[in-house]
């Protein structure tokens, strides 16, 4: 094959694939339409007047969210949840707390003895 057989083949192979991409493109897209009426996917602010002599601000703040039952604490590098560590639903009273954990450490060996005792510590900060 020489040079003038290459270069020929290499543009065939070009006006094949521009050929291939201008009919696949399709034709013209509509535009997206704004619908108005759709529900409001936003976070929802709450408009707070502040009153200064001579001088109005609006000031903007995210509404209040839900609390999270969930306790958080870090060990060894890794998050854990405390009251999934303890074996009870999130949000759990202190006295069930207090058991799950007195039956865990009689029940456990002597190396997660730390492990429960930082989930449990988590727990009674979080109360507090």
């Amino acid at each position: 094959m020489n040079s003038q057989d290459f270069l020929t083949l290499n543009l065939v192979g070009a006006g094949a694939f521009l050929f291939w991409y201008l009919l696949s493109r399709g034709g013209p897209h509509r535009p997206t339409q704004l619908d108005l009426k759709a529900p409001d996917s936003g976070p929802v602010l709450l408009e707070k007047e502040k009153q200064e002599p001579g001088l109005v601000k609006h000031e903007f703040e995210q509404a209040p969210r839900t609390k999270s039952l969930n306790v958080m604490f870090n060990y060894n590098g890794h998050s854990w949840d405390a009251y999934e560590v303890l074996g009870l639903p999130a949000g759990a009273p202190i006295h069930l707390v207090t058991e799950a954990y007195q039956n865990a450490i009689s029940r456990c060996d002597k190396s997660s003895i730390d492990f429960l005792e930082t989930a449990y510590k988590a727990i009674l900060h979080r109360g507090s």
